[in-house]
């Protein structure tokens, strides 16, 4: 039985994270992955339609429904919780970028998140982790200012000690800028993730073990993780778990529609391909309406290559905007299609039962068998 860190700090039966992926809230899937022993995140993106980003599209307004982001987060959560109380050892959380671009938003959900909690001290016994992703988490420390944020925003662990603070970051620097901030697991995301991404090429295999050898803290794996052979790299590399979105979008109770879903299964693994997003990179399942966010990327790759930050423009706004709507008509063609490079991998959609019981049978499976694939006779012929 694997048993690692991550399981200990935030009681799950699994060393697995179901993460937040936009523009839903996953909240059907968040109860099915932490009804089954994972911990299921709910994404918060989408909820910024309430009236809090003028940008936000009409899809996201139809799936959440009218009300503010801190309004909607907390209808959410009040669901997944309620979903879950006949579950005694479920755990759930919830995933919020803080971006620049989405301060305002993130500050809202954080807020609505904060309060249910407080109204509510069963809740806690559930809601046991919040995911910052997307930004910096230092602003989100306490004593935010005098480790080095410019502007202090809501000091996490202050308001609910009980929550285990994650944040998702792309390099060391990040990693180490984690650990200033107080957060409490590092999730290491390579850029072979699906969605929010970094310029930079850094793999997860890269990653992963230098931010290990960096951090005095937790790390789990993410970006490129899909099965029990990918979960036992990960261990090997001295994470204590792994992260998983796209591998999540391709199972039976996923909120993503059934196109989404077939059109991960149907994609080789040189089928994605990284534009510029709502805010930062992001990377898209290859059809033709990523293909006209690359055209429009393109104009400005120098200045992204030097590291010089470039907003997402008015004509990438209006392609990923009209993306996202084509998803309710189940468009392939027409429709920005978010996923990770694993896509290639993914050759099936199991109910999420079978997912997370077919990883840990096949780590498992792997981690034992491991000393036969060595040649110990060739071994001690070698040292004599």
């Amino acid at each position: 039985m694997i048993y690692t860190k991550f399981q200990e700090i935030v009681g799950t039966k699994y060393p697995i994270i179901q993460a937040g992926m936009g523009p839903y809230s996953t909240t059907d899937l968040s109860i099915a992955v932490a009804k089954e022993g994972a911990l299921g995140l709910i994404s918060t993106i989408g909820m910024a339609a309430g009236g809090a980003s003028s940008a936000a599209p009409e899809t996201a307004k139809e799936i959440f429904g009218k009300g503010r982001p801190k309004t909607i987060v907390k209808r959410v959560i009040q669901y997944v919780f309620d979903n879950l109380k006949d579950y005694p050892d479920a755990k759930f959380g919830v995933n919020i970028p803080v971006a620049t671009d989405f301060t305002y938003a993130a500050t809202k959900l954080m807020k609505g998140t904060i309060e249910i909690c407080k109204e509510n001290p069963e809740m806690q016994k559930k809601l046991k982790v919040i995911v910052t992703s997307a930004g910096d988490p230092l602003p989100w420390a306490i004593d935010a200012l005098a480790k080095g944020a410019k502007k202090a925003r809501i000091a996490i662990k202050e308001e609910l000690p009980h929550v285990v603070w994650c944040h998702v970051c792309p390099n060391v620097r990040a990693a180490k800028r984690c650990e200033k901030a107080g957060v409490d697991i590092i999730i290491a995301s390579g850029r072979e993730g699906g969605a929010h991404c970094a310029w930079r090429d850094v793999s997860s295999m890269v990653l992963l073990p230098e931010v290990v050898r960096n951090v005095n803290k937790p790390v789990v794996g993410a970006g490129g993780f899909a099965d029990g052979a990918s979960l036992a790299a990960a261990l090997a590399l001295g994470a204590a778990g792994i992260q998983m979105g796209t591998r999540f979008i391709a199972t039976q109770e996923a909120d993503f529609q059934e196109m989404w879903k077939e059109a991960i299964v149907k994609r080789a693994e040189t089928d994605t391909l990284i534009a510029r997003g709502l805010f930062g990179p992001m990377r898209f399942l290859r059809n033709d309406m990523s293909l006209k966010v690359v055209d429009e990327t393109i104009k400005d790759a120098s200045d992204l290559f030097r590291g010089i930050p470039c907003s997402s423009n008015e004509a990438i706004m209006r392609i990923e905007m009209t993306g996202l709507e084509k998803l309710l008509e189940e468009n392939e063609d027409e429709s920005i299609i978010l996923g990770g490079v694993v896509a290639g991998r993914i050759h099936s959609i199991p109910t999420v039962r079978e997912l997370l019981e077919n990883i840990m049978k096949e780590a498992e499976q792997i981690i034992s068998n491991l000393p036969s694939l060595i040649k110990k006779e060739k071994l001690l012929e070698i040292k004599k």
